[in-house]
């Protein structure tokens, strides 16, 4: 084969993977983009429990927020400053950080009345995954920061062990 004619051949197979590739590329940008967070979810800061029905209890009945939390008003604040350092994450280009109050909401609302994962996503709207993940978090920070004023009964009396 002369020189020419391989040049040619080597062009004509060189347009034709760039229009296949061009092709490609259209594509992958056309496609639909993954949601990282339900819609539902992402409404949290408006319609939340946190941002609706806690703030209202919060303001008008303290009674009822404290039947609620198994907390007044007054303890809630003192404990979320005593735990902000250590809980409260930074928000990132991918998404917002959850904000300390409602960690601590949700971890409280738990603790009070032992909801299933399941249900405080839906009232706080927070992913079960997200809950799962901090409700420890925000216990061993509570147990960390309050070790000295909390008294534990002995663990074999709780479990019937002698």
């Amino acid at each position: 084969m002369d020189r020419k004619k391989c040049t040619r051949i080597v062009k004509n197979v060189s347009r034709l993977l760039l229009v296949q590739i061009a092709e490609v590329l259209e594509e992958e940008i056309a496609r639909e983009k993954k949601v990282w967070v339900r819609k539902w979810l992402a409404r949290r800061s408006t319609l939340g429990g946190s941002a609706l029905l806690l703030k209202e209890l919060y303001a008008e009945d303290p009674a009822e927020y404290h039947t609620c939390l198994r907390m007044s008003p007054e303890l809630f604040d003192i404990l979320h400053d005593l735990i902000a350092n250590a809980i409260q994450r930074s928000d990132t280009l991918m998404r917002d950080a959850i904000p300390l109050r409602i960690k601590l909401e949700v971890t409280l609302s738990f603790l009070a009345t032992g909801n299933s994962y399941r249900n405080l996503q839906h009232l706080f709207r927070v992913s079960k995954a997200a809950i799962s993940k901090f409700i420890p978090e925000v216990c061993d920070s509570i147990y960390l920061k309050l070790r000295d004023h909390i008294k534990l009964r002995n663990i074999r009396n709780l479990f019937f062990i002698h």
